[in-house]
């Protein structure tokens, strides 16, 4: 806009613009509207001049205008082709934003996403009403316009929900005059799949609702979208749990293929942090050079050395020293000065660091390291190193793993905790001289021990190590991030033992998968390294050396990068400086994979499906008391371009490498097999079969004689061929289990359909005699059954004497045909619910455990229920 003429009397204004492209009479007529609409001129007149853009800037930068307005920012930015035109002719006016709609406006052109439609016939024959609302998320509106019967079939099955749709009209009142609508007079579709081209990516990493107060994704239509937009495969993956995976496999049906996996909490309590590092190999009682530094500050990527001490240890004795201020360019902070006790004076005149670190690697001459947690001290020698172009390829020793693998008892582990409690003499702790010293004197016990355990050299402390860190109290305070993902059904059984044994036997907190219980059920699984959270990204963001982060990768079957969005919170915390440090995390992840031959594959860590969702993210994050629940983190289902977008930075081919190629070779990796067998997987309980049959008869013959009256064989042998070899060990369970309480002195109540099956009744399950009303007598067992209709139940019926014998009759029967429980033919599968006594549960409990055994069994026993899984009872 180069200028502007307001006259207020006249409510006129008088516009001069400089436009990039010709604006056509038609989109200049659009915009004096939108003035007038929006700000209440009365006229509006325009002066405008178009300089294009150079040819060389137009091919580099712009792209065909579509006849369809672009999509606003929740459909996801995609490139779109013209969309069919529904009603009218072809959209070439820009559209306008929801929120400024008003019926000054006259005439209107917005863009959006359908969320309700309906077209049903009205009260007048032959005239049809359209009605639909669509939204932009700026706002929304209805659409509404009466059709005839001809024009109504045809947009009936055109729009959908979900679907985006350009529509142009005119603004008016609706028939309350509380609200307005858009007539419309034309309509064009536009298909969210126009412009796509395949292969596309698959989505290894995704979480549904059933990621508790953390993911909003609904399963199904995730699952709907993957496949519209032609993605070959799709994975589930929450936290820890498997509940979403009958929805994803319905969903799915033949379509797409579902990879069923989970994010676990994984805890490496095998050799997360190992106690030697590097290939040297020595005695024990060979010579180590232990040290240690002071710095201003925690971080190897910004804070310098103050100070570096070291001592020699050799046949058990400390032998010579070493001692070194480092000049670190920089004042001290007061938290520093007083931790250490070093002052800025007492470094003014120290060597600089290519100085101190040069005769500190001349003190070491190639003798192995020792540091107590060693990874920070080597951290920064090594990175020291590196600025100043020095050589430090070491092997060293972590006395802090050392004692928490060697003292499990001991709650922390500070250099002054191992030294009391090793009764080590006192000494300066936090000045690098005497905390060098102290380890030295440390590993004087622990070589002790280890000669103690048969282990006489340096490499071979490891292996004794990774039998001891699992019995360790400190292995690993906080759960890593992990995703496991079932290769075949071999796969899946063990994807869910692990997922069962993480909430039963490892919860703490949050359902925790050791190292070592993976390591027992990986076959058939394929590990991946996980999202920031994860036991590989957190070793790069804490930059350890090279050798660590491939010891730590090569455990993994692909490595996972994602968009710099899902990690941006690491910017916002000042844990990484810039956006370009966050890329390089992911380079690194990247050549680690190359070094290594591992995939590694994008991933976008999906918790909900569109953007515009995020919001509702917001409040599950805010009701967990997250300090930046509200700041952005669009982690939502992306397109194969828009993660083709966010990984630009790698290369156009590594993109697409790691995007498309390395996804679908995930995918492909994984067999198609049914979440659900068809069949039933009953427990076993021998002989259960004819102890069925048997119970079932001897009652019948105990009520109504030897010769039971053919209504009842009929029933029974109806009932009996659905159950016998196929639900008799769900019946003959249930009966163990009531006939046990009952002896114990608890009544059992049977409730839902159960009570419609005989057998439940002749075998002792139910109270409820499922035959038709009747008479029977307890004496001679004779029977009158009522037949006409005129007792619905046997309660319901007058007292009455046995004919044949003058006993007084038992009246039974309440009328429900066995189809109620098992269906037609014995097609349902029995649910057989059973109220057991407060008391007795815990018993009912144990018992179920007898018959069936520890594994097959979980929780109270209030009921018995059986489904089509291979789980038994609950």
């Amino acid at each position: 806009m180069n200028g502007a003429c307001i006259d207020q009397a006249g409510m006129s204004l008088a516009l001069r613009l400089t436009t990039r492209a010709e604006l056509g009479d038609a989109e200049l007529e659009e915009l004096k509207h939108l003035l007038m609409g929006v700000y209440g001129f009365r006229q509006v007149t325009t002066e405008v001049t178009c300089k294009a853009p150079s040819s060389q800037a137009a091919a580099a930068g712009s792209r065909p205008a579509a006849s369809v307005p672009a999509a606003p920012s929740g459909s996801k930015g995609e490139k779109q082709a013209a969309g069919k035109v529904l009603m009218g002719k072809p959209i070439r006016i820009q559209p306008v934003p929801m929120k400024i709609l008003d019926l000054k406006m006259g005439n209107a052109t917005v863009a959006g996403k359908v969320f309700a439609f309906e077209c049903r016939e009205t009260r007048r024959p032959g005239m049809w009403r359209l009605s639909f609302d669509m939204t932009d998320y700026t706002n929304s509106v209805t659409v509404q316009k009466n059709l005839t019967e001809k024009e109504a079939q045809g947009l009936e099955s055109a729009i959908k929900p979900g679907m985006w749709l350009c529509v142009q009209g005119k603004m008016e009142p609706t028939w309350d005059g509380k609200d307005i609508q858009l007539n419309p007079t034309t309509s064009s579709w536009r298909s969210t799949l126009s412009g796509r081209i395949p292969p596309r990516s698959v989505e290894l990493h995704l979480h549904t609702k059933m990621s508790n107060m953390d993911a909003l994704t609904d399963t199904k239509e995730v699952v709907q979208q993957a496949i519209r937009w032609g993605h070959p495969a799709i994975a589930i993956t929450d936290h820890g749990v498997a509940q979403s995976f009958p929805d994803a496999w319905h969903a799915a049906g033949d379509k797409i293929k579902i990879l069923y996996g989970v994010e676990g909490y994984f805890v490496n309590n095998i050799d997360d942090r190992v106690v030697v590092h590097g290939p040297q190999d020595c005695s024990l009682d060979g010579e180590f050079v232990c040290f240690d530094i002071e710095t201003t500050g925690l971080k190897v990527d910004r804070e310098a050395i103050t100070e570096i001490g070291a001592v020699v240890l050799k046949n058990g004795e400390i032998t010579d020293r070493f001692q070194t201020f480092v000049n670190p360019n920089r004042r001290l902070t007061p938290e520093i000065i007083g931790l250490t006790g070093i002052t800025d004076d007492m470094l003014k005149d120290a060597p600089q660091l290519k100085e101190a670190l040069a005769e500190f690697l001349k003190f070491v001459d190639g003798r192995p390291l020792a540091a107590h947690n060693a990874e920070f001290d080597i951290g920064f020698i090594r990175a020291g190193c590196r600025k100043v172009g020095l050589d430090f390829q070491p092997t060293y020793v972590d006395s802090l793993i050392l004692a928490q693998n060697l003292l499990p008892d001991l709650g922390k582990y500070k250099l002054d905790i191992v030294a009391d409690r090793l009764e080590l003499p006192n000494f300066n702790h936090h000045r690098a001289s005497d905390d060098a010293a102290t380890v030295g004197y440390m590993l004087i016990p622990f070589w002790k021990m280890l000669h103690e355990r048969g282990i006489h050299t340096l490499q071979a402390v490891n292996r004794e190590m990774e039998k001891l860190r699992p019995l360790g109290s400190k292995t690993n305070r906080f759960p890593k991030h992990i995703i496991l993902i079932a290769r075949n059904k071999v796969g899946l059984k063990n994807l869910y033992q692990m997922i069962s044994a993480s909430n039963l036997k490892y919860f703490k907190r949050v359902p925790t998968i050791p190292k070592s219980l993976l390591l027992e059920h990986r076959e058939g699984i394929i590990v991946g390294s996980a999202c920031e959270a994860g036991e590989l990204f957190r070793a790069v963001a804490d930059h350890k050396d090279w050798e660590e982060l491939k010891r730590i990768a090569s455990f993994y079957d692909y490595l996972e990068i994602q968009p710099l969005c899902n990690n941006a919170f690491m910017l916002r915390n000042g844990d990484v400086q810039s956006e370009e440090e966050l890329r390089e995390f992911n380079r690194t992840i990247v050549r680690l994979g190359e070094e290594l031959g591992k995939p590694v594959c994008a991933t976008g860590d999906v918790h909900f499906r569109e953007p515009e969702d995020e919001v509702y993210r917001h409040i599950l994050l805010a009701s967990k008391k997250f300090p930046d629940a509200n700041a952005p983190l669009p982690i939502y289902f992306k397109t194969t371009d828009e993660m083709l977008e966010e990984f630009a930075y790698l290369g156009k081919e590594k993109a697409y490498e790691v995007v498309v190629t390395n996804t679908q070779a995930i995918a492909d990796q994984v067999e198609t097999f049914p979440l659900l067998p068809e069949e039933l997987f009953p427990p076993r309980l021998e002989n259960s079969e004819e102890e069925l049959n048997s119970l079932v008869w001897n009652k019948v013959h105990e009520l109504y004689g030897e010769d039971p009256p053919k209504l009842i064989v009929d029933r029974l042998n109806v009932e009996l061929g659905g159950i016998l070899g196929k639900y008799d060990v769900v019946y003959m369970s249930a009966q163990k289990l009531v006939q046990r309480s009952l002896e114990n002195g608890y009544l059992v109540g049977s409730r839902g359909s159960v009570g419609s099956s005989l057998v439940a009744y002749m075998s002792g399950i139910t109270e409820v005699n499922s035959l038709r009303p009747h008479y029977r007598c307890p004496n001679c067992k004779h029977a009158e059954f009522i037949q006409d209709g005129s007792y619905g139940c046997g309660a319901d019926m007058p007292d009455k004497i046995c004919p044949v014998c003058g006993t007084e009759y038992i009246k039974d029967g309440f009328d429900i045909p066995f189809e109620t429980f098992l269906g037609f033919g014995g097609g349902k599968v029995p649910d057989i619910d059973l109220n057991f006594s407060g008391e007795y549960q815990a018993r009912a409990h144990r018992h179920a455990i007898e018959m069936f055994g520890e594994t097959r069994c979980s929780g109270p026993v209030p009921s018995v229920h059986w489904r089509r899984r291979p789980l038994t009872a609950s």
